[in-house]
């Protein structure tokens, strides 16, 4: 719970200190210059920004990862890491793989907004028109992506299991691989501040876990023997 704390503190400490900088070294300076390359001239733009930008930017979105990271970290905290389990019921299992495409189709749409608002896109560029048309296939193959992969759970009698049992060579590979890199994509985005990735991307691992945890359990209670009953009355 401290470590909790901590996160949320520095994250509240680096917000604050982001909002007390400016976004431009010389805002009127950057301003005169942005006006000077004829338009379509999107890599000198770009050149011009990334040398008048202070580190606010940065500073926030290292700030806010901290916070939200804070929440996570506290629950896990409470409930001790080794007991984490998957969802209680298929349902519950089923609804989070349905929930996640969206949920990430939709971190990207506000990073993409996010970025228009802090000016990564010059005046003359139609720089957000091409990403968004992609959204509903985006979307799409999101959802597709998903539904294949709760066919993991066809047939398998539905326990919670804790989601240390998915950390075993005994797991399904497939899961293993994606569960490892997914944590990695998502300790990536963590480091570099891109909590709309971030956070949809902790979510991709819970699934994945998840899954792998119940194949796990539910493989363990079919291999193990069931042990007869002594009869403590016979000769």
């Amino acid at each position: 719970m401290k470590f909790a704390f901590i996160l949320f503190a520095s994250g509240l400490a680096l917000i604050g200190y982001a909002l007390s900088l400016p976004p431009y070294k010389d805002e009127r300076s950057f301003q005169v210059q942005y006006m000077s390359p004829s338009a379509g001239q999107s890599t000198e733009y770009s050149k011009l920004r990334e040398e008048m930008l202070t580190p606010r930017f940065q500073l926030e979105d290292c700030g806010i990862t901290l916070v939200a990271l804070a929440l996570p970290v506290f629950l896990a905290s409470r409930r001790g890491c080794l007991r984490v389990s998957s969802p209680k019921s298929r349902g519950s299992l089923a609804a989070l793989g349905l929930a996640l495409p969206f949920l990430t189709v939709g971190g990207y749409v506000c990073d993409l907004l996010l970025s228009f608002g802090r000016g990564e896109f010059p005046y003359w560029a139609d720089s957000m028109a091409i990403p968004l048309m992609g959204v509903p296939v985006l979307l799409v193959l999101r959802l597709l992506w998903s539904l294949a992969h709760l066919g993991f759970l066809h047939g398998d009698h539905y326990s919670p299991a804790p989601l240390i049992l998915a950390l075993s060579l005994n797991t399904n590979w497939w899961l293993l691989c994606l569960s490892a890199g997914t944590a990695l994509l998502v300790l990536l985005c963590l480091v570099f501040g891109q909590y709309w990735y971030a956070f949809p991307g902790g979510l991709w691992l819970y699934f994945y876990l998840s899954m792998a945890a119940v194949r796990r359990s539910a493989s363990d209670n079919r291999m193990s023997p069931s042990i007869p009953m002594r009869d403590d009355h016979a000769d």
